[in-house]
């Protein structure tokens, strides 16, 4: 029973502006978080989502039925599942993907977006070596970052790519080319969404796998993908898909013969803990054939205490439910709630 909620607005300290916390309580003390985070082209969008959390009403009867609640934003819908599920979790004494019905993991596997020449060196030194680099076009410097990794580790580097859907055919083919052989674990949505026509063409040219991202928005465009052959992998983001839609996407893909992982969409440490525990649940629906997630980025908004970082892996944090600790109160603002 939900005894009170409330939204709070927090500063992502990025250009893309403001991120959301949805917080509600039982009457036992207990506290359910989401977050509902938005980026200009992608998902409901900014305003969207701004206009749904600010919707007391809406959010009231979404809670009182989350099945048949009203249409709102994809990522307050997921801010909202998120915290019922955290809330449900705590009460049963479970961690948040031991509610959603998998076993919790050792660890999770994480590569770590790197932007530049300097970030590459310290993290290799770390020890890390999965990485995920931008990569719009094929330009030299992108090529330089995935040579420097590739040299540094003695070709220990695994390295995704992501293109998010700006290469064309040729393209497409002159990074390839030009990149240091068995350099790239997978190349991610290297054309516009919907190109499954050029993934399947690209995969005919070089031996790298393609992961689709922006292009898999269903169970059926799982589907398709598979059964034309334009990938070997998807790529979840729960922020647009739902705590148990992202589970709906990666089964689907299990069972037509593809890998999956799960990223953010640049959320903050709570919407980045329910990704975490979506992760856990992919890797026991594929049980052995895991492909390296995308969980955590230097840089990425600090609402609470962040998981702990090891070389190419990612713990959960202990307790109960989502398992976030440390809250930044100060850093949050009202914008709603029930009382």
């Amino acid at each position: 029973m939900i005894a009170r909620w409330e939204v709070l607005a927090y500063s992502a300290r990025l250009p893309t502006g403001r991120g959301y916390l949805l917080r509600i309580h039982d009457d036992a003390g207990r506290v359910g978080l989401g977050e509902a985070r938005a980026l200009p082209g992608f998902g409901s969008g900014p305003a969207a989502l701004e206009a749904s959390v600010s919707n007391r009403a809406a959010i009231e009867a979404f809670l009182k039925q989350p099945e048949s609640g009203p249409t709102t934003s994809i990522e307050a819908r997921f801010a909202i599942e998120t915290a019922i599920t955290d809330l449900a979790a705590q009460r049963r004494g479970v961690t948040l993907v031991e509610q959603l019905g998998f076993s919790l993991p050792d660890g999770l596997s994480n590569s770590l977006l790197v932007d530049d020449r300097t970030d590459a060196l310290r993290l290799l030194g770390d020890g890390h070596r999965n990485f995920k680099l931008k990569a719009r076009g094929a330009a030299p410097e992108t090529i330089s970052l995935l040579q420097c990794l590739h040299d540094v580790s003695e070709g220990q580097a695994s390295i995704r790519i992501d293109a998010n859907g700006s290469w064309d055919r040729n393209t497409a083919l002159d990074f390839l080319r030009q990149a240091p052989a068995g350099s790239i674990s997978f190349v991610e949505q290297p054309f516009p969404g919907g190109d499954l026509d050029s993934c399947v063409w690209l995969r005919e040219q070089v031996a790298v796998p393609i992961a689709l991202d922006e292009g898999i928005v269903s169970v059926e465009d799982v589907a398709e993908a598979a059964r034309v052959g334009a990938a070997s992998l998807v790529v979840i983001k729960p922020m647009y898909r739902g705590l148990h839609g992202a589970l709906k996407l990666a089964s689907k893909a299990a069972n037509c013969g593809l890998g999956a992982c799960v990223t953010h969409a640049m959320d903050g440490t709570v919407g980045r803990l329910a990704a975490m525990h979506v992760a856990a649940a992919v890797d026991a629906i594929f049980a052995g054939c895991r492909w390296p997630h995308g969980l955590y980025a230097p840089g990425l908004t600090c609402l609470a205490d962040e998981p702990e970082l090891q070389p190419d892996r990612l713990l959960l944090p202990g307790g109960h439910g989502l398992g976030c600790h440390g809250l930044h109160e100060d850093e949050l603002e009202l914008v709603c709630s029930s009382a």
